[in-house]
């Protein structure tokens, strides 16, 4: 049996879908898997031993210059090479119209979330058949429980992101056994104020804990490089693919992260991960792994969902949630899970 699923965006969202597969293959035999996802993300569905062919899609780049000819020509090409191959069965299991497009244009039956299920409600125009999963449901068990509706199996075992961490090569081996800060994400309402981490990272320093910092542009860099030198402590990693990072994510001793893909990744590393959520709902995006411990601020207003802090003004320059989840709060919570980090809670 030859499925396709499409899941483009973004980084975490593709890897909450990896348990989805672990399901499938266990519940299935002889069942291959082809993935189209958006070009950044096509290392993620790599991670999975059971995804057969990764069909990067290039939509960024597309839209970029929607009308020119070789865009439209690149993207006649590409539906043209899709259509070639049949599949058993199409999986939308992003639910947004740009998702749906894609797998309608593929060959073979498209299965999706119902209209009440799904982000986008237009979504059920292009499917042969919805199903329903509660949007009140961590995103992970959603994407597990579609695709046991799709495929027709039941939904059994504990969750397991199936990733094949031997294949990850052991580059940069000079961060080995360091912990992984992941201070960098897209909403402004997720950042964890400055302060907190130069608080967090003052704190691996007196426990000798090494800590490294990614980033993935140039103002992330700037943050990393000044949150390094303001704590003394850390190193900001080079440059590196998400391939590359999770190399160094599954050598990581532990990682601390706000609500970003990279943070989730480490999860399903099974890596010991704080996650810091304030603008955002740790019951519907939670890091899901065998070693997590989701930190949701404990203020009137969070999870507000907003991509801006309402609150902000003049005399309130970060959002006030973080306030409850500080430094101390995140400190306690890595130790926790990882006790042997330190010798004593400093």
């Amino acid at each position: 049996m030859r499925v396709l699923i499409v899941k483009m965006s973004a980084l975490g969202d593709v890897l909450h879908t990896l348990p989805a597969l672990t399901d499938a293959v266990k519940a299935i035999p002889n069942l291959e898997f082809d993935w189209i996802c958006e070009e950044p993300f096509a290392d993620i569905p790599r991670l999975h031993p059971n995804v057969n062919r990764v069909i990067p899609h290039g939509r960024l780049r597309w839209k970029k210059r929607r009308l020119a000819p070789s865009t439209l020509k690149e993207q006649f090409q590409y539906y043209s090479a899709l259509r070639k191959q049949p599949y058993d069965a199409i999986i939308d299991a992003q639910g947004r119209i740009k998702s749906a497009r894609v797998a309608w244009l593929a060959r073979g039956p498209v299965y999706g979330l119902d209209r009440e299920s799904a982000t986008d409600r237009e979504t059920r125009f292009f499917y042969e058949t919805g199903f329903s999963a509660s949007k009140k449901m961590n995103a992970v068990e959603r994407v597990r429980l579609l695709f046991a509706k799709a495929l027709n199996y039941e939904l059994t075992g504990a969750l397991d992101y199936g990733i094949d961490i031997a294949q990850l090569s052991p580059s940069y081996t000079e961060y080995q056994g360091a912990a992984v800060f992941f201070h960098g994400t897209t909403w402004a309402s997720k950042h964890w104020p400055e302060h907190q981490w130069i608080a967090l990272l003052k704190k691996a320093a007196a426990a000798n804990m090494p800590v490294v910092l990614p980033w993935g542009n140039e103002q992330e860099k700037a943050r990393a490089d000044h949150l390094v030198a303001q704590a003394s402590w850390g190193k900001v990693l080079p440059k590196m693919s998400i391939w590359e990072l999770a190399g160094v994510c599954a050598r990581a001793t532990a990682a601390v992260g706000v609500d970003t893909g990279l943070m989730h990744m480490a999860a399903a590393l099974n890596i010991p991960t704080v996650s810091i959520f304030g603008s955002t709902n740790v019951s519907l995006t939670g890091a899901m792994g065998g070693q997590v411990s989701n930190l949701q601020a404990q203020y009137d207003c969070s999870p507000c969902m907003h991509k801006q802090c309402p609150l902000l003004n003049q005399s309130i320059s970060t959002p006030p949630c973080y306030d409850v989840l500080n430094a101390d709060e995140v400190w306690r919570a890595l130790i926790a899970l990882q006790p042997r980090l330190v010798s004593s809670d400093k």
